[in-house]
């Protein structure tokens, strides 16, 4: 059977869709996501009728890091809507990797929206692909429901990082996290020989002002690819984005990409807490992308989160037979059992 990747990169036409194979299986493509690391229920199971092909094939190379933010923008962006609502054309960008610009639209019609959940689940499927192959081109995806075109992605090159993209008429996203994070971050490069205590980062939320701070343990003896620590941020990103953003949990939450099953992004609300807001996973998500990208720390990390001053939760991407992170007293690396 003809790999169904290689095919993908073949299909370059949306009026080919009967014709085209998808962007993968939907089999072997469904996140496993639990909110109980002893069950597998599919609470964020992309449904089996929504795919996806190229539909006009990209030959210019883009910015992989700009791309991969990208994608990690919309995926924190979309968390924060509602999941069965629908948007109008938006394009994406991440602050400091703004080379290039994702566009999703809906169809051609007097709106143009496209439902928000088939946005997070195409963001999920081209996630995929473009961790598949390592790259990022100037594609279009078509998304299909049930072999119909409902909306598209685009990666574009941009040489300035504009809210408004020039001729689309789409409304810009771009990532706040980064310009606060990156003012906090140390001065210093962050080595393999300083990673034995805890780094601590402030950033001010710019919903509602609050201040998050996190604490990161990169745990240097684990390590990790790129792809597979973008893999499991886009996993838990489109794991919460189909809950109200403002809507509390007191469960624990594990999203598993299937493409790396080995490895796991887990996070637990702190014991006793009144619970922790997705949107919060969220922006804790974001900017930890950010963070192991500009410093390049390629390895499981651990990151415990703070509101205000008050520790609400803690999250770990780990690979292998890392254990989930507990909340008692204690060192980042000791609540591990790895002192």
């Amino acid at each position: 059977m003809l790999n169904p990747f290689i095919a993908f990169l073949l299909a370059i036409s949306a009026s080919r869709l009967a014709t085209t194979t998808p962007l993968s299986e939907p089999a072997s493509t469904t996140p496993i996501v639990t909110n109980n690391p002893t069950q597998t229920p599919n609470l964020n199971a992309i449904d089996p009728r929504f795919n996806g092909h190229v539909a006009i094939q990209g030959r210019q190379i883009l910015n992989l890091d700009a791309g991969l933010m990208a994608l990690t923008t919309m995926l924190h962006r979309l968390s924060s809507s509602d999941f069965n609502s629908a948007i109008g054309p938006t394009a994406y960008i991440a602050s400091g990797y703004t080379s290039v610009s994702i566009e999703v639209r809906g169809v051609p019609g007097p709106r143009r929206e496209i439902p928000v959940k088939y946005a997070i689940w195409g963001a999920s499927r081209v996630g995929e692909y473009i961790l598949h192959w390592q790259e990022v081109r100037n594609h279009v995806f078509a998304l299909t429901w049930e072999r119909t075109v409902v909306g598209y992605m685009e990666f574009k090159r941009t040489a300035n990082p504009l809210l408004r993209m020039p001729g689309s008429g789409s409304k810009g996203q771009i990532g706040d996290v980064d310009s606060i994070l990156d003012a906090q971050l140390p001065r210093t490069d962050v080595t393999r020989q300083s990673l034995d205590e805890d780094i601590t980062l402030s950033l001010r939320l710019l919903d509602d002002g609050r201040k998050m701070t996190l604490q990161y343990r990169v745990l240097n003896d684990h390590p990790m690819t790129k792809w597979e620590l973008f893999a499991n941020i886009y996993a838990i990103l489109a794991l919460i984005g189909q809950f109200p953003p403002r809507q509390r949990t007191t469960d624990s939450w594990m999203a598993t990409p299937v493409i790396f099953p080995a490895t796991h992004y887990f996070f637990t609300p702190i014991a006793g807490s009144s619970g922790v807001e997705f949107r919060y996973i969220a922006d804790a998500a974001m900017s930890t992308a950010f963070f192991i990208l500009r410093r390049e720390l390629f390895f499981s990390v651990l990151v415990r989160v703070l509101l205000d001053e008050e520790a609400i939760g803690q999250g770990l991407i780990g690979k292998g037979d890392l254990p989930p992170p507990t909340l008692p007293a204690g060192s980042l690396r000791g609540q591990m059992g790895l002192d």
